[in-house]
């Protein structure tokens, strides 16, 4: 059960050249632990009238003794695009089980250069950077460096509840994806991890559906996967 809590935060992956916006996108997903069904997701990206971004990601277990607990989560990142590149404003994550919730609240003003965070009540000043991102919406941000046509490695600022910390990705490879809504050309994406930790993370993106995530899995150290694969694009 913890398990899939930590991994639905990990899920949901700025760089040196300009980006373009994102193209907006609405998906659902199925969720696997160890290729067994364990949940379904959305994920939901949207241009608002002022100007900024909004991606909401819902994740819901269906399955087993996570279904019967209740687990859900939901996460909501603001995004603005500064001089090319875009910026977290706002991230609010809520997560739910039987037995507690969890709130974070990340917010981010660029004119004050000031960043903060609040868990559990208690208020963090985090060190400001331009372009820095929090880690659910860097997901646009990956898709808007593949559209501007991005190789090699990305790297980005990434803001947690407790720091700010630098991400570096590799742009793998082109291949095709086998889905639930067809073969789909995609690129594969690969977080790049300092030390031996054991843990992977892949992403795929659709190269002709906006480069939307088509799927995203996490390999841990000692063998369990969760893995997020497309099953609708609306």
């Amino acid at each position: 059960m913890r398990f899939f809590l930590l991994c639905l935060a990990l899920l949901l992956p700025a760089a040196a050249h300009a980006a373009a916006a994102p193209t907006p996108f609405s998906a659902e997903y199925e969720v696997f632990q160890n290729d067994k069904k364990l949940g379904r997701g959305t994920i939901t990206l949207l241009a608002l009238p002022n100007g900024q971004w909004e991606m909401v990601t819902r994740s819901q277990a269906t399955e087993g003794l996570v279904a019967a607990a209740g687990v859900s989560r939901s996460e909501r990142s603001l995004l603005a695009w500064r001089g090319g590149k875009p910026e977290v404003v706002e991230y609010r994550m809520q997560q739910k089980a039987a037995w507690s919730e969890r709130n974070l609240l990340l917010q981010v003003d660029a004119a004050a250069r000031s960043a903060r965070s609040t868990y559990k009540d208690k208020t963090t000043t985090l060190p400001y950077r331009p372009g820095m991102l929090d880690r659910h919406g860097l997901t646009a941000a990956i898709m808007s460096d593949l559209a501007a046509g991005a190789t090699g490695e990305l790297r980005y600022s990434v803001a947690s509840r407790d720091g700010v910390d630098e991400q570096r990705y590799d742009v793998a490879a082109a291949v095709k994806l086998t889905t639930a809504v067809g073969v789909l050309r995609a690129v594969r994406v690969e977080r790049i991890r300092d030390g031996d930790s054991g843990r992977v993370t892949k992403l795929w993106f659709a190269r002709e559906r906006g480069w939307l995530p088509l799927r995203i899995k996490q390999y841990e150290a000692d063998g369990e996967t969760l893995d997020m694969r497309i099953t609708a694009i609306r």
